[in-house]
């Protein structure tokens, strides 16, 4: 199937580059957005009438902030789109999976179930896609419900030497995907070029670990900040919206 290019754009004129800081540009992390499936494109804007709104969520150091990069390469120059599936069982046991260690970016890093998105279709689609493609799991016939939570914006790579133009910026929109079904019961099969482990992890304890609290041994390798002492730990962006929507 062929690959879509999607793009984000501020409403309704004006196609947000890379390069341009998102949270600084908008001036507030409370914003309303709009999906146009047919146009591939998500829309932002802040107090639209009638569009549903989501807080949006920011890396603490981001190269973009008090910058305004332009990009002329139009495979870069677009803000990306993409998803991201906090999957939990029944008993609020959540999914994360570790990067390849091979992977040319983020090796070894915990995240969630997730990626680009790249097909005319609506965004929860896309997002079980995804988790399907990673995990095996089809989560259809046991989904209890799906709820879109924040939108984080990514910047790579996170530090920007002089005159660097950022390689991707990406909108990031994080879903509870909250099955009917026990982790026990429930087979996983990642997909090895990418996924090389995965955990079922309590939401309290997983908690702890993304805020280094943690004091079990089998979770100090992923306790954290990707990098930690371990050259793993959890992805800022993961983090950050992991413990925005369930309020530690």
């Amino acid at each position: 199937m062929q690959k879509i290019d999607y793009g984000v754009e501020v409403h309704i004129d004006d196609t947000l580059y890379a390069g341009k800081c998102l949270l600084q540009l908008l001036n507030t992390p409370l914003l309303s957005y709009k999906y146009e499936q047919d146009q591939a494109r998500f829309l932002l804007g802040v107090n639209q009438q009638g569009w549903p709104q989501a807080e949006l969520l920011h890396g603490t150091n981001c190269p973009c902030v008090n910058q305004d990069y332009q990009n002329k390469d139009t495979k870069q120059s677009k803000i990306r789109l993409a998803t991201v599936a906090m999957l939990c069982d029944k008993d609020d046991n959540f999914l994360i999976t570790r990067r390849h260690s091979q992977m040319k970016t983020f090796p070894k890093t915990w995240v969630f179930p997730g990626g680009m998105v790249e097909r005319l279709q609506d965004l929860e689609s896309e997002c079980l896609r995804e988790v399907q493609e990673e995990t095996g799991i089809d989560v259809s016939p046991i989904l209890n419900k799906m709820e879109l939570k924040v939108l984080y914006e990514s910047v790579y790579p996170t530090k920007l030497q002089a005159g660097q133009l950022p390689q991707k910026q990406t909108l990031c929109i994080f879903y509870e995907v909250k099955l009917n079904e026990t982790c026990n019961n429930i087979q996983v099969k990642i997909q090895e070029t990418e996924v090389d482990d995965f955990k079922w992890i309590p939401k309290k304890q997983l908690l702890e670990i993304m805020n280094a609290q943690t004091n079990d041994e089998q979770y100090k390798e992923m306790s954290g900040i990707y990098p930690n002492e371990y050259g793993s730990g959890v992805g800022e962006g993961h983090i950050k919206s992991f413990m925005h929507s369930y309020k530690y």
